[in-house]
């Protein structure tokens, strides 16, 4: 059974890398790539919690529930990719003999963790995505390993097609440039070293996912027996993964177990196995005292309470501007989960991973990068492969009047204020002539019209100027509707994005006055 356990979990983290490809542009899904994000009840209660709203896939995560109310903690043993990870890079880098040691209980941490999560959620506040390890996975591929293989993937057409497969030296390859690399690089080697204190030891002491299930594994149907042909030699205390064995008589904590059968396997006497027939030998209960509970729930309510005053969450830049379709900022943070989804599928790589701009509660949620590319205004899957409904699901007539922010010329930059030079890049890029040129002082210059733009960042992104670009997307004048329509609340406030001639091109402007 241990060796069906590998393979399964093998099979789950092809089919995992496999979703995580096929979430790319043109996005033509056979199987919704946000799967496992779907399949998470954590990630989604949180979401649902702390925006205050209803997410139509918490059903599926429900599938997830109902399977560990029947047979244990089987995700974490079998299907999730986190797990798989930590196991195969384990196995790479410890040594067997030593990865199972974990001299300190330290299990209560992730149920005191699963407590403040959720009790940041009920005041608006999602911490989940720093430990949930299906976003926090989904994450770590996206910006770490994808582009690897892409970059892997760029070098070997390139040198086939020096070799004498010449169609290959043809062959374009998308190559992803992502921020918070090194960030997103030192969580994954944390993830991993404070594996060489223990064996799984995210899984076994962090993670609050696998809090969350053990909750629902505790009176699970599938349990361990022991035979009387058990001598008492401990091997089984030993080698358990998640210290799940109680070592006085022998039992299954049951909320630890993550049904990966090792026990079962190496038992000298063939005196262990599993079954649903007879009432197993087992704990269950939850190695959380009422102190640590406490505890816990307090600095959750906290976090919720004073994080947004202390950390300047309410506090957003001008120049931090959210995907269109996004929800207002508040509820938008409450629901994003953090996956990178929409990273990964965005054909311009326009979407980034925030930084620490808004400080720890703003971490990782996705910004548009204009100075990198502008979007493309005839995409609209970010808000397609969004799983949480932070960013809302859009056509492209609406995608279009959700303005993103406006336009902003900083005249000490610009070529054609500061240095008299000929320049209209930016005019001409404009997909919704929203930059057109006026005579000023005796010169053309460059004006927006704020009435005309979407904020698609194009302008910023062809700005030829080294450096910041003169031409920058502020968040002014931005529209983000929780419900409702856009392009109504665009005409409302005067907006027209449709196609016009530069009729007002060399219209004079009086000397001396501003744009």
């Amino acid at each position: 059974m241990s060796k069906i356990r590998r393979i399964t979990q093998l099979l789950f983290l092809g089919f995992f890398v496999f979703l995580l490809f096929q979430a790319r542009f043109p996005y033509q899904r056979i199987i919704p790539s946000d799967l496992f994000v779907r399949l998470d009840p954590l990630a989604l209660a949180i979401s649902a919690i702390a925006g205050r709203a209803w997410i139509s896939w918490l059903w599926v995560s429900a599938i997830t529930i109902f399977l560990t109310v029947i047979l244990g903690r089987v995700f974490c043993g079998w299907v999730c990719p986190m797990g798989t990870t930590i196991e195969l890079t384990e196995m790479a880098i410890y040594k067997r003999s030593k990865k199972n040691e974990q001299k300190k209980n330290y299990q209560w941490l992730k149920y005191a963790l699963l407590v403040i999560v959720v009790c940041s959620a009920f005041f608006g506040i999602n911490l989940g995505y720093y430990l949930d390890p299906i976003p926090l996975i989904t994450r770590i591929y996206t910006i770490l390993f994808y582009p690897l293989v892409m970059v892997i993937a760029n070098w070997s057409a390139i040198a086939l097609g020096k070799i004498g497969f010449s169609a290959l030296s043809y062959v374009e390859i998308s190559q992803p440039i992502y921020k918070q690399v090194f960030l997103t690089l030192g969580i994954f080697l944390g993830i991993i070293g404070l594996s060489s204190y223990s064996s799984r030891f995210f899984c076994k002491n962090l993670c609050p996912l696998g809090a969350l299930l053990g909750l629902c594994s505790r009176y699970s149907l599938l349990g361990k027996q022991i035979s009387e042909a058990c001598t008492d030699c401990g091997i089984c205390e030993k080698i358990c993964p998640t210290s799940a064995v109680v070592k006085q008589s022998w039992r299954d904590k049951e909320p630890e177990c993550i049904k990966c059968f090792v026990c079962e396997a190496r038992c000298p006497e063939k005196a262990i196995r599993y079954s649903f027939k007879t009432k197993p030998a087992r704990e269950t209960k939850i190695d959380l005292g009422r102190r640590k509970f406490i505890t816990a729930g307090a600095i959750g309510i906290g976090a919720g309470v004073l994080a947004p005053q202390c950390l300047g969450l309410k506090i957003r830049p001008d120049n931090l501007i959210r995907p269109p379709g996004a929800l207002p900022e508040m509820e938008f943070l409450a629901r994003c989960s953090r996956c990178g989804e929409c990273l990964k599928v965005c054909p311009t790589y326009v979407i980034q991973s925030q930084g620490l701009e808004q400080g720890l509660l703003g971490a990782f949620a996705p910004k548009m990068e204009m100075r990198l590319s502008g979007c493309d205004q005839e995409c609209k899957i970010c808000g397609e492969i969004c799983a949480t409904g932070a960013i809302r699901k859009l056509d492209l007539d609406e995608k279009k009047y959700a303005k993103l922010g406006t336009a902003e010329i900083d005249q000490a930059k610009c070529l054609v204020y500061a240095w008299d030079k000929v320049c209209q890049i930016c005019d001409e890029i404009c997909p919704y002539n929203a930059i057109i040129f006026k005579r000023q002082n005796g010169k053309r210059v460059p004006v927006v019209v704020p009435s005309r733009c979407n904020g698609c960042g194009w302008c910023e992104a062809v700005c030829p100027v080294i450096g910041a670009s003169a031409i920058r997307i502020s968040a002014n004048g931005e529209i983000r509707l929780k419900q409702g329509s856009y392009q109504k609340e665009a005409k409302a406030r005067g907006i027209d994005l449709s196609a016009k001639d530069e009729l007002e091109n060399f219209l004079e402007i009086p000397e001396n006055t501003g744009q």
